[in-house]
């Protein structure tokens, strides 16, 4: 083993329980993976979920279509609602292990070049 390979694992092993993975092997479905931190307080939670999604694509896309007094009044708490998903499915710990192993990468591309 290279002094990068025993680098990148001794990074590895330190550093193993800094995240948490965003996505996780799903139990039923092979070869399939579901987010980890992607969780809703129940049916209603995940209705208003969608529907605001909904809502502010409909407004990306055409700004005058489907707007309505309700729809309008309701507009920031959509936003915050698409955020707070944009957030728990950022892959922050999957990040770190990438940092890791483009580091690595680089390491091993100076090495052979200083062959």
């Amino acid at each position: 083993m290279n002094p990068n390979e025993e680098k990148l694992l001794k990074d590895l092993r330190h550093h193993s329980n800094d995240h948490s993975p965003t996505l996780s092997p799903h139990p039923w479905i092979k070869e399939k993976f579901q987010p980890t931190f992607f969780y809703l307080d129940g049916h209603a939670d995940l209705l208003l979920t969608v529907r605001a999604l909904i809502y502010l694509s409909i407004r990306a896309i055409n700004p005058e279509l489907g707007s309505d007094d309700v729809m309008e009044r309701n507009e920031e708490e959509f936003i915050h609602q698409a955020m707070t998903i944009a957030n728990r499915l950022m892959p922050v710990g999957e990040g770190a292990l990438m940092d890791h192993l483009n580091l690595f990468y680089r390491e091993e591309k100076k090495a052979k070049k200083g062959e």
